[in-house]
C-alpha cells in the first residue's frame, strides 16, 4: 500500500495470471483489469501481482476469482469506487466477467 499525498481520479492495472478450472481441471489463463478511485492510499503493483498470482494453482471459477480480488483489493485500499473485468477464452468463446462496488462508474472523456 502506497500513501498518497494527492488523489488520481482513477488507477487502472492491468496484467495476466492463471488458475485451474475446477470442472476441467486445466490450466486457465486469463487477463484482469482492475480500475478503482483511490482514497488515500494506492495499490502497490507488487502487491496487485502478489494478488494475481495468488491464484496460480488454485481451483477457482473466473466468476469467483472476479468477486474475490475485488474483496482483496476494497479490503486493502477501500477504494469507493473498484471494478475488476477478467477475460478469457474457453472451448473457443471468449469470458469476460466483470466485478464492480461502490458509487457511480466514472465518466471516461
Amino acid at each position: 500500500m502506497l500513501k498518497l499525498s494527492k488523489n488520481p481520479q482513477l488507477v487502472r492495472l492491468k496484467t495476466r495470471g492463471e488458475s485451474v478450472c475446477p470442472i476441467s481441471k486445466t490450466v486457465d489463463s486469463f487477463e484482469v483489469t482492475l480500475e478503482y478511485i483511490p482514497r488515500g492510499v494506492a495499490l502497490a503493483i507488487e502487491e496487485f501481482k502478489k494478488m494475481v498470482d495468488s491464484y496460480r494453482g488454485r481451483e477457482i471459477l473466473h466468476e469467483e476469482l472476479a468477486v474475490d480480488l475485488l474483496e482483496k483489493v476494497k479490503s486493502a485500499v477501500n477504494p469507493p469506487y473498484v471494478k475488476v473485468v477478467l477475460k478469457s477464452f474457453y472451448a473457443g468463446v471468449e469470458v469476460e466477467v466483470v466485478a464492480e462496488s461502490g458509487g457511480t462508474q466514472p465518466l471516461y472523456i
